[in-house]
C-alpha cells in the first residue's frame, strides 16, 4: 500500500514523543490491569511491564515512533501466542467446525451437506461463507486444527499492521493508541486464541476500508478498484456481518466518486463472491444457500450484548424467538436503508454508519457472543486515523479534491 504513504503531514519530535507516550501509558496500564482478583497478571504480562521504561526511555531519548511501535507488536504477538491452546483445541467450537469442513472437503464432500460432530451441540449446519475455509486453508494444510488456529494469530498480525499503515500514512497520534488497545485489551487477545473466526474477519474487515483508501489515493485507477473489490469481498465470505460495512464502501464510492469507481469495486467483489462460491453451489444449491442462512435464529437461547439480556437483566419479560427475529431483521433492514441513502463525502462516515448498522444487527439479535465485537473492533479504532486521513493536505490532482 505505497499509494496509502504518502503525502502524510510532517510530525515533530514532540507529536512523536507524545503519540508514543499515550500508546505506551494505555498499554501499560491495561497490562496493569490484570486478569484475578488480586489483580497479578500473567508473567508475559509481568516481562512486558518491566521492559515497558526501556521502551519509553529510547522512545523520549530518540524520538523514533518505532520505539513504540515494536514494543506494541511485540507484545501484542506475545500476550497472544501464550494464550495459544494445545493442539489448537480453544473453547470455542468455530474453528473446530472449520477444520472439520476442510476435512470434509478434501475428502471429497461437501462441507455444506455435512452433518457436523465438533459443532455445540452436535449436527449443526456449516453457517460460515467460503472464505472462512480458503483464509484457514494454508494453516490446515501444515497443521490441521493447530494451523486453523494459528491464522488467527496471523491475522490479528495483519490488524496490527493495518494501524502501522495508519500511522505512518496519516498521524501517529490517532493510530498508535489504537494499535496499543488492540494489541493488550485482555478480551481481544483470548479472542485470537480461544477458537472463534471473529478476529480474523475483523482483521479482513479492516484491510478491506484500508484498500478503499488506497485505491482513492491511487486515483480511482481500474487496478486499485479491483484489489479493493475483492478485498471487500473477501472480508464479506469470512463472515456475512461483514456486509453492511462493505457495502457502505461501495455506496461512499458511489456518492463521493460516481457509478464508475463504485461498479468497479461491485463488480470485482460480486466476481470473486461468485467464484469462491462456484464449487459449492454446483455441488448442492439448496445446502450451500440453506447452510448461508443457518445462523438466523440457530441460537435459541438468549445470551450475550443485546437489548433481550438488558431487558431479563431490568426483570422485564423478553419477547419470543419467533417475534423477536422479526424485530431484528426490520430494524436492521431500516438501518441499512438509511445508510445506503445518506450522500456519503467522507470515507470515515462512510464507515462509521456501517459501525452502526452492525450494531442495530448485533444488538436487537437474541444471541449476541462477545466474539463478535472482535471483528468491528479494529474498524472502529481505526476510526480516528481514518477522519484524519482525509483530512491531510493533497495535491490539486487528488482524487479527493480540494
Amino acid at each position: 500500500m505505497t499509494a496509502l504513504l504518502h503525502a502524510r503531514p510532517a510530525e515533530d519530535a514532540a507529536s512523536v514523543r507524545a503519540a508514543g507516550l499515550l500508546a505506551l501509558g494505555a498499554f501499560l496500564l491495561i497490562l496493569l490491569s490484570g486478569r484475578s482478583l488480586d489483580l497479578l497478571g500473567s508473567p508475559a504480562r509481568m516481562a512486558l511491564v518491566i521492559v515497558w521504561p526501556l521502551a519509553a526511555v529510547v522512545l523520549w531519548l530518540s524520538s523514533r515512533i518505532s520505539a513504540a511501535a515494536v514494543y506494541l507488536i511485540a507484545g501484542g504477538l506475545l500476550l497472544r501466542w501464550v494464550e495459544l491452546p494445545a493442539g489448537g483445541a480453544g473453547p470455542s467450537d468455530v474453528l473446530a467446525a472449520v477444520n472439520e469442513a476442510l476435512d470434509v472437503w478434501f475428502g471429497g464432500g461437501n462441507p455444506y451437506d455435512h452433518v457436523y460432530q465438533m459443532t455445540r451441540p452436535a449436527g449443526q449446519p456449516m453457517p460460515y461463507p467460503p472464505g472462512a475455509l480458503l483464509v484457514h486453508l494454508p494453516g490446515f494444510l501444515v497443521s490441521g486444527l493447530a494451523g486453523v488456529q494459528f491464522t488467527e494469530f496471523v491475522l490479528a498480525a495483519a490488524a496490527m499492521a493495518g494501524f502501522v499503515i495508519l500511522g505512518a500514512s496519516v498521524s501517529w497520534i490517532a493510530a498508535l493508541p489504537a494499535l496499543a488497545v488492540y494489541a493488550s485489551a485482555p478480551n481481544l487477545v483470548l479472542l485470537a486464541t480461544d477458537g472463534s473466526s471473529d478476529t480474523g474477519s475483523g482483521a479482513m474487515l479492516l484491510l478491506a476500508v484500508l484498500a478503499v483508501a488506497w485505491a482513492v489515493d491511487r486515483g480511482l485507477d481500474d487496478a486499485s478498484m479491483f484489489l479493493a473489490g475483492i478485498a471487500g469481498a473477501l472480508a464479506v465470505s469470512t463472515k456475512q456481518i461483514a456486509l453492511p460495512i462493505v457495502l457502505v464502501l461501495a455506496v461512499y464510492l458511489l456518492r463521493r466518486y460516481g457509478w464508475r469507481p463504485a461498479a468497479r469495486y461491485a463488480a470485482a467483489g460480486a466476481a470473486i463472491l461468485l467464484l469462491i462460491s462456484l464449487p459449492f453451489l454446483i455441488a448442492g444449491p439448496p445446502a450451500y444457500l440453506r447452510g448461508l442462512l443457518s445462523f438466523i435464529g440457530v441460537h435459541q437461547d438468549i445470551y450475550g450484548w443485546n437489548i433481550w439480556t438488558l431487558a431479563q437483566g431490568l426483570g422485564l419479560t423478553p419477547w419470543e424467538q419467533q417475534p423477536a427475529t422479526v424485530l431484528n431483521a426490520v430494524l436492521s433492514a431500516i438501518a441499512l436503508l438509511v445508510a445506503v441513502v445518506l450522500p456519503y463525502r467522507s470515507l470515515a462516515g462512510a464507515v462509521l454508519a456501517g459501525v452502526v448498522v452492525t450494531l442495530v444487527v448485533l444488538l436487537t439479535a437474541r444471541w449476541t457472543t462477545y466474539a463478535y465485537f472482535a471483528l468491528l473492533a479494529p474498524v472502529v479504532l481505526a476510526l480516528p486515523a481514518l477522519a484524519l486521513w482525509e483530512a491531510r493536505d493533497r495535491p490539486a490532482t487528488s482524487a479527493l479534491g480540494a
